[in-house]
């Protein structure tokens, strides 16, 4: 049996993987199959089986199944349809295959052609979608197949792979030099790219009679993570904004986890004036992953550069594109849970009254709120919620154990909330952002984190 179908009868359950080495996700396919001219995406699993590379997404559901298997050519390759008959007889070897399509030829950036078909594999009275291809550059060819258990999880994945095959053979980049910008990203459509003293500059901007903003994002090189990502965080808040800007704000930071799998620790100040007395919007996004780390300043002005929801999508787009080279497949760390042990609460009220249809009043409609939380360092938790208005009192209490689970406080009886923030500061003490309702996932904006009605912000007593 061939070494690509051995790795795929494993994945589907029919035998069991040989020994296989686990690669570092930062190795790309072409370092961990010789001459494969194939990028994983960041987050990727890569694991050889003697002669093929095995390629899963790091994010496959329990209970699901999405590979990528490929197998290059010894010596010389044939042409592609002698290529494709060779990848049909490995399948054979573990199925039926049935196409659902004819075969259709294209050709990669990089100037790689290849021929693929779809249809089903069927096996042991299982049904998977698969896809075969073949791949071929001058002399070298290879072998490519996809399982999935579907079609929503191939979907899933449809832009990840397709990607991969338009990139073969592209040529990788030159290394930056040292204090050179090596971020690789994807320039919003709309934004322009600039440079100042250097480094790159990416501008959104509109003057007209009644719209007028500026968005920029000013990157900056990629440095080494040293110490815990917070305290880095911090120190990139005093070198950017403190000398150039008056904030008064004490950066947590916030936390996401990016679609690519890195994090982003950020935070933003929309008051902060500039030397010329001007209010604009600073926010600083540190991207990390691998023990790498790269900080980006965003800078946003303008009378009404809020009314401009496409910024926020785009500056989200920007960040979930971006690449560090040389970054490890470590993730890092979002929340330790010995951080966040203690006691926490929050309270707020808004004062409000009841009136009819005519504007008269028609009674107290002020309403006010509050959460305890005791985390306990032994992971025990209790939790009380109240709610007062005229007339009535609501009182809720539960308690159990509680976990971390990457963004996610998960509380034993009380559901899921989705952990935004963390951060300690000498004057103000130890502040922890939820968002406002269990069980439902929550994210910040990029632009304006600190805005009214997006999380709970506790303070520990």
């Amino acid at each position: 049996m061939t070494a690509v179908m051995l790795a795929a009868c494993a994945l589907i359950g029919f035998v069991s993987p040989h020994s296989t080495t686990l690669l570092p996700l930062a190795l790309t396919a072409a370092t961990a199959g010789g001459d494969l001219p194939l990028e994983v995406p960041a987050g990727w699993k890569i694991e050889l089986q003697d002669r093929a590379t095995v390629l899963t997404p790091g994010d496959v559901a329990e209970g699901k199944l999405y590979a990528v298997m490929v197998t290059m050519v010894q010596g010389t390759a044939g042409t592609l349809d002698e290529i494709l008959e060779d990848g049909g007889k490995m399948v054979a070897e573990i199925g039926t295959f049935k196409a659902a399509m004819e075969p259709k030829q294209s050709r990669s950036d990089g100037g790689w052609d290849y021929k693929f078909v779809l249809g089903t594999i069927t096996a042991g009275g299982r049904s998977l979608l698969g896809q075969l291809m073949a791949i071929k550059h001058g002399d070298e060819g290879g072998v490519v197949v996809v399982l999935s258990d579907g079609v929503e999880t191939m979907g899933q994945y449809a832009d990840a792979f397709a990607d991969m095959v338009r990139g073969m053979g592209v040529a990788e980049p030159a290394p930056a030099p040292p204090g050179a910008v090596d971020l690789r990203y994807t320039v919003p459509a709309g934004w322009a790219a600039q440079e100042v003293n250097g480094f790159p500059l990416l501008v959104k901007a509109k003057n007209e009679e009644w719209v007028k903003y500026r968005f920029s994002l000013l990157i900056f090189p990629s440095e080494a993570l040293t110490g815990t990502v917070r305290e880095q965080f911090a120190g990139y808040w005093k070198s950017f904004v403190i000398p150039n800007y008056t904030s008064t704000i004490a950066p947590l930071p916030l936390m996401v986890r990016l679609k690519s799998g890195y994090a982003c620790a950020f935070d933003a100040d929309s008051e902060v004036k500039d030397a010329n007395g001007a209010q604009v919007t600073v926010a600083i996004y540190m991207l990390a992953h691998g023990g790498r780390v790269v900080p980006v300043m965003g800078t946003y002005s303008g009378p009404n550069w809020t009314f401009d929801k496409a910024a926020e999508a785009e500056i989200g787009q920007f960040l979930d594109s971006a690449q560090i080279p040389g970054a490890s497949a470590e993730k890092v760390v979002l929340f330790a849970p010995a951080d966040l042990a203690g006691e926490w609460s929050e309270s707020s009220s808004e004062f409000a009254n009841r009136v009819t249809r005519d504007g008269a009043y028609a009674g107290d409609a002020t309403t006010s709120t509050g959460a305890y939380f005791q985390l306990g360092a032994d992971g025990s938790y209790s939790r009380t919620l109240m709610a007062l208005t005229r007339g009535r009192n609501i009182r809720e209490k539960d308690s159990g154990t509680w976990s971390v689970e990457d963004d996610e406080l998960v509380l034993s009886k009380g559901g899921r909330y989705s952990l935004l923030g963390y951060g300690a500061e000498p004057k103000v003490g130890r502040f922890l952002v939820l968002g406002k309702y269990s069980n439902t996932k929550a994210r910040l904006k990029l632009t304006d984190p600190r805005g009214i009605l997006q999380a709970q912000w506790l303070r520990a007593k």
